[in-house]
């Protein structure tokens, strides 16, 4: 087959992890079809260029805004459609909605080539008290809407995404959606071997990996590990990502007399990320939206308990008894999950692990994207 993918950002370089998940699936598809992917904003430059077998068509619109967006998609399209001269595309897939998704479908309809679009992110969320979701964004909301419209095939990345693209489409159209998520490559996360640290110094491991954005919440987060502190003398906390709120969570830390077991790891190279899951009994989400959540299935793959808030992947692993599920932002709540998906982290890590090997894992996922692109031809 020949795919296209049109995304927001994709890797920049054969070491460059721009976003793992995006880089992975490309990666395993272009391992036996030809894949050309349309990059919007990152890299930073205009450039054609490969990353594994795939061909990569980047355009440099990292600081591209008002009317010059318009050109910047033109740019895209026509890019796209030389492309389709050449060699035509048998399927137009998006990774998100937004531009990327709206470019693709727009691009399918005049290139008379099915488009299929993958919801993993906010698109069909508005979060007022924080600014987060594309619900938000006039402009975001009416390139969702056209991808809710037109694509041939919308994929989201957990159940409660399905049911909110389902609430928003046809009646007619409700078959064309359906759960399939990113894949997690389980090559790279797994069990073993153990880190050092899960041998080592017999403290309790906890871990959250995420930005350091007000979506991710780890000031509830932060809350509720000190209050699991109060039950669990030895347990640690190892938060590892970046983001403008970190000053802030560090001083919430020691306002809060936890800084001494609490970690701020920064930014953990993609390659270090097992390890890390490896070194924790417990990997804990307090986000208040997910659109699937990559960093906790990782953890799962590697042997991690989850818990956390109930959205996103986590929730469905929850409803099937392999994660500890609490409310968007209780504190309360979050704390006690973690003490019981600590107390219970062996059953968790086993079913947890099974379900992501089983329904998550990368070449599971590029089987059934495979069959859905034939399905489409």
């Amino acid at each position: 087959m020949n795919l296209a993918f049109v995304v927001p950002g994709f890797a920049a370089a054969e070491k460059d992890w721009c976003i793992p998940a995006h880089t992975e699936i490309v990666r395993a598809l272009a391992a036996e079809h030809d894949v050309h992917v349309f990059t919007l904003r990152y890299p930073h430059r205009a450039d054609t260029y490969r990353i594994g077998n795939a061909t990569v068509h980047s355009f440099g619109g990292a600081d591209v805004r008002g009317i010059a967006t318009a050109q910047l998609w033109q740019r895209v399209a026509r890019e796209i459609a030389r492309e389709h001269a050449r060699n035509a595309f048998d399927v137009i897939h998006a990774i998100f909605g937004g531009e990327a998704g709206c470019l693709a479908v727009l691009s399918g309809k005049f290139l008379r080539a099915p488009s299929v679009v993958w919801l993993v992110n906010g698109e069909l969320v508005g979060l007022r008290e924080i600014g987060y979701g594309a619900a938000l964004n006039a402009p975001l909301r009416w390139m969702n809407e056209i991808v809710l419209r037109y694509a041939d095939s919308i994929l989201c990345g957990c159940e409660a995404m399905v049911a909110s693209a389902e609430a928003r489409v046809d009646e007619t159209r409700r078959a064309r959606v359906e759960l399939l998520p990113l894949g997690v490559d389980t090559t790279r996360f797994n069990p073993s071997p153990p880190a050092p640290l899960r041998k080592g110094n017999g403290a309790s491991q906890f871990v959250n990996v995420g930005s350091l954005l007000p979506v991710k919440d780890q000031a509830t987060l932060l809350r509720a590990f000190a209050l699991v502190r109060r039950e669990m003398p030895d347990a640690h906390l190892t938060i590892a990502g970046t983001g403008p709120l970190e000053n802030a969570l560090r001083a919430l830390a020691a306002d809060l007399q936890i800084d001494s077991c609490v970690t701020f790891a920064g930014n953990v190279p993609y390659e270090k990320l097992p390890a890390l899951c490896r070194s924790a009994d417990v990997f804990v989400q307090a986000s208040r939206h997910e659109g699937q959540g990559m960093a906790l299935l990782e953890a799962a793959a590697c042997g991690c308990a989850v818990c956390g808030t109930k959205v996103g992947a986590l929730r469905d692993l929850a409803r099937r008894d392999a994660a500890i599920a609490a409310a968007v932002g209780d504190t309360a709540a979050l704390a006690d999950a973690m003490q019981y998906a600590f107390a219970e982290r062996a059953r968790l890590s086993a079913q947890s692990q099974q379900i992501t090997d089983r329904e998550y894992n990368l070449k599971h996922i590029a089987k059934r994207l495979v069959a859905l692109y034939a399905h489409l031809i």
